[in-house]
């Protein structure tokens, strides 16, 4: 994880209560894709908010959200804040949560998605 907001970097940001362990399977999957991130919690509690707020940031403009109810909503600085590119929960499962942060690594490297 990165810890300057200006290196260029995928944005994680969760909800207050989220921690890192819960998110992990998102983390790797950025992480195994080469892409550094950062997380940061926010006092927010909508996922899609949160997701939109991390891509405007993010110098990479992709941007990932978790909220306290394990919502998870991927999306760039270009889509509209209610409609993210993906919108899971944290029970999917530890597959489908790592190709979700496999996938926000992959549209920064311009490669084919995997499937969620």
């Amino acid at each position: 994880m990165i810890k300057d907001y200006n290196h260029p970097s995928i944005f994680v940001y969760c909800s207050l209560g989220i921690n890192e362990v819960d998110i992990e399977e998102i983390l790797w999957g950025i992480e195994e894709e080469g892409i550094p991130f950062i997380l940061k919690n926010k006092d927010l509690n909508d996922a899609k908010e949160l997701a939109n707020l991390a891509a405007n940031d993010s110098k990479l403009s992709v941007g990932i959200g978790v909220n306290s109810k394990g919502d998870v909503s991927l999306t760039i600085n270009k889509l509209k804040e209610e409609a993210p590119l993906f919108f899971i929960n944290l029970e999917k499962g530890n597959t489908c949560l790592r190709s979700l942060g496999a996938n926000g690594a992959r549209l920064v490297k311009g490669m084919p998605l995997k499937n969620i």
